[in-house]
């Protein structure tokens, strides 16, 4: 079994910002500028690329939506338009776009009473599981709403490759409280910084299941999916299954991927049309069918990754202005992308059937149109550029390194080739093609001591490695 390397629990890193940043200009290279206000079959042939599969986009714009394909091999008719409520509207695994569903599980039960953003796990399972140590105890809903619990990614030390896949596969209730018991925190108590976990939310999704004595499953489709007639938004298939668009890792096929305890991190399947059902819910905020917690959902919660967390929701822009809220999800055959922009109404999701379909070129580019930064070139002296010269650390484990070469400012992030900058300022510079804007700040002796990137409505910031030099005015 060959995985993405960390693929299953690492939604593209932090999808706008650094990885894809550093990672090439592809999305510079598209042949036309996207939004979401694209034709979603352009947007589809440009999320699927040259991977096998079938790719679906929805997209919801002046309160219509509508729906593109495509498909390679190309099948022997012109692909057409497919209707919403269409037998053709395949179905596919959204991965972690499920870990929204269990933050709005969460929103309903906060906004019922039933629930508090600070109950522990140890207040919730108090006389249900044993042997937990006080620091796991300590760990609250919002905590692991938000990813700062200190949770590890999976239970046991597991990672990445063939033994995260098994786990996922294979772990029951009971399994999964065992290991609870066992859980080494990243931290010595929580809270944490920010840091993905699909353990922190299969234990979210289980705790809500535990208070109402139920299934995590039970509970998704009697306060979502019925409610909403989100008839395709599934865990089991039953005689759905021959509706699932056939799964890929780049050429290779791919089982579906089906999980018992992590249910709640990553197990629905869906249609484009089902999603757009939720997105328009969710969008109709406290006056729709979901009620206060449609819009208690999109609420911040946290810190995360440079920018804000909601309930499981990952948040965009700055505050009081244009936000973008989204998840992403990956699964051994399947990548999903969903995306809401309450600020135009419009709301995006894309489903792949390829693991490795090439979606972030797509969402930079959206990202870029949502959130220009400057592009005209400013000219700069040469010799100014030596300020910049340096290591700057975002993280323990990401540092970005600047140098100069042929009269250039090149960066790159920890781990990867470096990046030519385009001077638009004082201390300013960009890379152009995907809205990526570097700015350095200088101390009282005028010395370059920090940096901050933003992309896509994120921010993340980088204090200068080693002393910094003075620098006299001009």
């Amino acid at each position: 079994m060959r995985l993405l390397p960390r693929a299953l629990y690492r939604p593209w890193l932090a999808a706008w910002l650094i990885a894809p940043l550093l990672a090439g200009h592809a999305a510079a290279q598209l042949q036309q500028p996207l939004t979401l206000a694209s034709d979603p079959t352009v947007l589809a042939k440009a999320a699927l690329g040259a991977e096998r599969g079938t790719l679906v986009v929805g997209t919801l714009r002046n309160g219509q939506a509508s729906y593109g394909a495509a498909y390679n091999p190309e099948p022997p008719s012109s692909p057409r338009a497919i209707a919403a409520g269409s037998a053709e509207q395949p179905m596919f695994e959204i991965g972690s776009v499920t870990k929204v569903f269990t933050g709005l599980l969460l929103a309903q039960s906060v906004e019922r009473g039933d629930l508090k953003l600070d109950d522990t796990v140890g207040k919730l399972l108090a006389g249900k599981v044993e042997g937990l140590s006080s620091a796991v105890a300590s760990v609250t809903l919002r905590q692991l709403v938000t990813h700062t619990g200190c949770m590890p990614v999976m239970a046991d030390g597991v990672t990445g490759g063939a033994p995260l896949a098994e786990q996922f596969r294979t772990f029951d209730k009971p399994m999964f409280w065992a290991s609870l018991a066992r859980i080494k925190l990243t931290a010595a108590a929580p809270p944490c910084e920010g840091a993905y976990s699909n353990f922190g939310m299969a234990l979210l999704g289980q705790l809500l299941a535990e208070h109402y004595n139920t299934s995590w499953g039970e509970l998704v489709r009697a306060r979502i999916t019925e409610p909403l007639g989100m008839n395709d938004t599934v865990i089991s298939l039953g005689d759905k299954a021959s509706r699932m668009a056939p799964a890929f890792a780049g050429d290779r096929r791919q089982p579906l991927f089906d999980m018992l305890a992590y249910a709640p991190a990553s197990a629905l399947r869906s249609t484009a049309a089902d999603m757009m059902t939720f997105s328009r819910a969710i969008l109709a905020g406290a006056g729709g069918p979901l009620g206060p917690a449609a819009a208690r959902m999109l609420t911040p919660l946290a810190r995360y990754e440079g920018a804000d967390i909601g309930y499981a929701v990952m948040v965009r822009g700055p505050e009081g202005g244009r936000r973008t809220y989204w998840h992403a999800g990956v699964t051994e055959g399947y990548r999903t992308l969903w995306l809401l922009a309450p600020d135009t109404g419009e709301a995006m999701i894309v489903l792949s059937s390829n693991a490795r379909a090439p979606m972030q070129p797509v969402m930079l580019a959206i990202g870029k149109s949502r959130y220009p930064v400057p592009t005209v070139e400013v000219p700069v002296d040469p010799k100014r550029l030596e300020d910049y010269k340096g290591e700057f650390r975002v993280t323990k484990a990401k540092s970005l390194s600047f140098t100069v070469r042929s009269g250039k400012l090149l960066v790159r992030e920890t781990g990867r080739g470096y990046n030519a900058l385009t001077p638009t300022g004082n201390d300013r510079f960009a890379v152009t093609g995907i809205g990526a804007q570097f700015v350095f700040r200088r101390d009282a002796g005028n010395a370059v001591v920090a940096v901050s990137l933003t992309q896509g409505g994120s921010q993340l910031d980088a204090k200068r490695v080693g002393e910094s030099v003075a620098v006299p005015q001009e």
